[in-house]
């Protein structure tokens, strides 16, 4: 290694540095669980990232959920600490499959991230607040 590159730190191309990288926690699990809201609504709490590798998973929990409900569904996403394009998309669907069957989506709690991707994206009025 040059003199100069010790003194300042550099690590040549291809040298491994010799200060270990950060430690990441390992992202949240994701799992739903339900239970009957008011009014024949059923409540879906949401836990973990919704991304592109729990998209399908969300698909599959809110479609049997909202054939289950007899109005429709409050999501929970209070525990949802990552939400992506993919999981929007999940219930960007949702909601027009339960307009499509006469039933309704809210979304109650939310995550301050998944109420900041509402925000950009526009979507945020489309999702209203359960009454």
């Amino acid at each position: 290694m040059a003199e100069h590159e010790y003194e300042h730190g550099c690590t040549p191309l291809g040298a491994v540095s010799a200060v270990p990288a950060a430690p990441t926690a390992p992202p949240l699990p994701f799992s739903t669980e339900s239970y009957p809201g008011g009014g024949g609504r059923l409540v879906l709490v949401v836990r973990g990232e919704l991304d592109h590798d729990t998209a399908p998973a969300l698909r599959r929990a809110v479609r049997e959920a909202l054939a289950r409900s007899h109005t429709g569904l409050e999501l929970d996403l209070r525990y949802v600490p990552f939400l992506d394009c993919s999981g929007l998309n999940v219930l960007l669907k949702l909601r027009c499959d339960a307009q499509a069957c006469g039933k309704s989506v809210t979304l109650g709690s939310r995550s301050p991230a998944v109420t900041r991707l509402l925000d950009l994206s526009g979507t945020a009025a489309l999702f209203p607040r359960p009454r």
